[in-house]
């Protein structure tokens, strides 16, 4: 199964087991702003304690025993509020699963996911603003210049934006300098 494939598989399972997603990071750059590659694909979910046993069948249940998910590393996500790991054998892909935080950016982000048609199917995806905040927030801390580039690509080519909602939450998170940046990024230079 391809990334694709398994973009649109988790998808399709997460909503029929009705268990709150987006898809967030590399794939939310790609539909927003440019085609690229990834490494792994990334989702934000809100999953209790109760909802753990449910989400861990989904998997055995997708494709029995080509995903590796360790109950165990779920329980301790969502208790420390944290990023775990689902890894799909075959191709040894990574699908990143992030426990919705209790910042107010992130639950704000969460509460404006907006579903769109991806790949011919239904999915739920992270705004295009916060896209682009989320990419800012991970290049305040990491300096790695793909998220530079990404938010970039999501602004540019992204014509009905809410700025008034970008210039708040940049402000509140201390990352307004790299939004004025990635407004000047000549992106014929990342083609």
């Amino acid at each position: 199964m391809t990334q694709e494939g398994l973009l649109k598989a988790v998808t399709k399972r997460l909503g029929e087991s009705e268990i709150p997603y987006m898809v967030t990071g590399a794939y939310g750059v790609i539909y927003y702003g440019r085609p690229r590659t990834s490494h792994d694909v990334d989702f934000v979910v809100e999953i209790t304690q109760k909802e753990v046993p449910k989400f861990v069948h989904m998997f055995r249940k997708l494709a029995r025993g080509d995903f590796l998910v360790q109950e165990e590393a779920v329980y301790e996500a969502i208790e420390k509020r944290k990023m775990f790991n689902v890894i799909y054998q075959p191709t040894l892909d990574k699908l990143d699963f992030w426990i919705v935080k209790e910042s107010d950016f992130d639950r704000e982000s969460f509460a404006r996911r907006v579903a769109k048609r991806v790949l011919g199917q239904n999915m739920v995806l992270a705004t295009a603003e916060d896209t682009i905040l989320q990419k800012l927030r991970w290049y305040s801390i990491s300096k790695q210049e793909k998220h530079l580039i990404d938010a970039a690509f999501v602004w540019q080519c992204q014509k009905s934006l809410d700025k008034s909602y970008l210039k708040k939450w940049a402000e509140k998170l201390k990352i307004e300098k790299y939004l004025s940046e990635i407004k000047k990024i000549n992106l014929a230079d990342y083609y």
